[in-house]
C-alpha cells in the first residue's frame, strides 16, 4: 500500500482546489442543489419552469471543466484520468461540500457499466448525455420479493420481433419520478438457473405502460418509488451485453456503486458536525463533549474512519497495480454503512430527550438534523446491497467459505 501522492497528483489537487474556490459559490446559490430540485419536483412547478434546471447546471459546469467522467474514454467526453486523480477529485469535492449531483446514478453506475459492456452505438448515444446531465437515470434492480436475493427477480421480458415486452414491478427505485431512463434487470429465460436467465436492458421512462408511485420514507421524503411495467416495449438495441448474460453485468454495476473513497470524507464531515454539536449541548453545568462516554465514542468513530480511509488506499493501490478491487469494496460498503448508523445513534444519545423534537420547536437541537440523519442512515445498510449480502461476499471472497447454494 502506497500512501504518497506524486508531485503531478498534488499539482492536480491544487488546480482543482483553485477551480472550486472560483466556481463553487455560483453552484451553491438558489436552484443548484439536487435535494432542493427533488423537493420542487415533488411539489410540482405548475408547468411554469423546469424544477431540475438549476440542478443540471452544476454537473454541466463540472463537465465543461473536465471534472466528471474522469475514467471515461475521451472519445465519449471523458478525461481518461488516472486512478489517483479520480480519488483526489472525489476527495476534494466532498471536502469542499459541493452540491450533490442530480445525475449521480448515471455518472457512478450506468455510465461506467456502458463504458465496460455497452455497444459502440450505446456509448455514443448515452455517455455524453450522462456527463451533461441531459438524461437522468434510475436503477431498476430490486423487486418486492427480490431485494437481498436479487437473482430471484420475476420481472419478465419476452422477445416479440425486435422488441422486448416487459411486465412486472420494481421497488425502492431511487429518483424514478425524476428520471429520463432506467437500467433494469429482467428475466428472459424462466427455465434457466436463476442467475443465467437474466438480461440487462435500458428503458426510456416515457415509454407507454410505465407507472411510477413515489414512496414516502420515515423522514418524510419521497426519494424512492415503486415502478409498475405493463406491456412496456423496449427495442432489442437497448440490450446491454448478451441475451441472458445480465447477471455478470449487474455485478459489475454494483461494484461501481460500492467503490471509491469519497464516502470517507463525508463521514469525516459528519463526525465534525457531531463533535461541534457535542460541544454545545449541556450536561448539567458542563458540555456533553466533556462526558467520558461521549468523548470515547467520538474517538472510536475517528479511529474507524481512519481505518476505512486506509482500506480505500489499499484498494486504490491494487487498482494502480492493475489488480481488481476484489472484496475491498464490499468490506468498505459494510463498514461505512454501519459506522454511519452508529454515529447517528451517538448523536441522539448526546442530544438526549430533545433529539426527536420537531424542527419548528424552539427547543430543537442542531435544527433537528440528527433525527432525520438517523432514519436516513438506516437505509444505507440496505441500498446498494444489504449488510447481510456484504457479509456473504466477504465470507466467500476473503475467508474462503463455501457459497450458499440456491434453492
Amino acid at each position: 500500500m502506497d500512501l504518497r501522492f506524486s508531485a503531478e497528483d498534488e499539482a492536480y489537487r491544487q488546480r482543482l482546489r483553485d477551480w472550486l474556490k472560483e466556481n463553487l459559490g455560483a453552484a451553491t446559490g438558489a436552484g443548484g442543489s439536487a435535494n432542493a430540485a427533488m423537493k420542487r419536483a415533488e411539489e410540482g412547478s405548475g408547468g411554469k419552469s423546469d424544477p431540475l434546471a438549476g440542478a443540471r447546471a452544476w454537473p454541466r459546469k463540472l463537465q465543461e471543466a473536465g471534472y466528471v467522467g474522469l475514467a471515461w474514454p475521451k472519445k465519449y467526453g471523458g478525461q481518461e484520468a488516472s486512478f489517483t486523480q479520480q480519488v483526489i477529485c472525489a476527495d476534494e469535492m466532498a471536502r469542499a461540500r459541493t452540491p450533490p449531483l442530480i445525475n449521480t446514478i448515471g455518472l457512478s453506475i450506468i455510465g461506467p457499466t456502458l463504458v465496460q459492456h455497452g455497444t459502440e452505438e450505446q456509448k455514443q448515444r448515452f455517455l455524453p448525455r450522462i456527463l451533461r446531465a441531459d438524461d437522468l437515470w434510475c436503477q431498476g434492480f430490486s423487486e418486492p420479493e427480490a431485494g437481498s436475493d436479487l437473482a430471484s427477480l420475476r420481472c419478465r421480458a419476452e422477445l416479440d420481433g425486435d422488441e422486448f415486452v416487459v411486465n412486472g414491478q420494481k421497488v425502492w427505485t431511487s429518483l424514478a419520478f425524476l428520471s429520463d431512463w432506467m437500467f433494469l434487470l429482467v428475466r428472459t429465460d424462466p427455465d434457466a438457473p436463476k442467475r443465467e436467465g437474466i438480461s440487462y436492458l435500458l428503458l426510456d421512462m416515457k415509454t407507454p405502460g410505465i407507472t411510477v408511485r413515489p414512496l414516502r420514507n420515515a423522514a418524510g421524503g419521497q426519494h424512492f418509488s415503486e415502478v409498475f411495467l405493463d406491456g412496456v416495449r423496449i427495442p432489442r438495441e437497448n440490450l446491454v451485453g448478451e441475451l441472458n448474460g445480465g447477471w455478470s453485468i449487474a455485478r459489475s454495476s454494483l461494484d461501481h456503486e460500492r467503490s471509491g473513497l469519497s464516502g470517507v470524507v463525508a463521514l469525516e464531515e459528519t463526525l465534525g458536525r457531531l463533535w461541534r454539536m457535542a460541544g454545545k449541548v449541556q450536561r448539567g453545568d458542563a458540555e456533553a463533549l466533556g462526558d467520558q462516554a461521549t468523548s470515547r465514542a467520538l474517538a472510536q468513530h475517528w479511529i474507524e474512519i481512519e481505518g476505512l480511509r486506509h482500506l480505500g488506499y489499499r484498494t486504490l493501490s491494487d487498482q494502480i497495480a492493475g489488480k481488481p478491487p476484489g472484496a475491498g469494496a464490499s468490506v468498505g460498503k459494510l463498514f461505512a454503512s454501519e459506522l454511519r448508523q452508529e454515529m447517528t445513534r451517538t448523536a441522539l444519545r448526546v442530544e438526549g430527550p430533545l433529539g426527536p423534537v420537531a424542527k419548528r420547536s424552539p427547543h430543537v437541537v442542531d435544527r433537528g438534523r440528527w433525527h432525520a440523519a438517523y432514519f436516513d442512515a438506516l437505509a444505507h445498510s440496505i441500498g446498494g446491497g444489504t449488510s447481510e449480502i456484504m457479509r456473504n461476499v466477504i465470507a466467500e471472497k476473503v475467508l474462503g467459505l463455501p457459497h450458499a447454494k440456491d434453492d
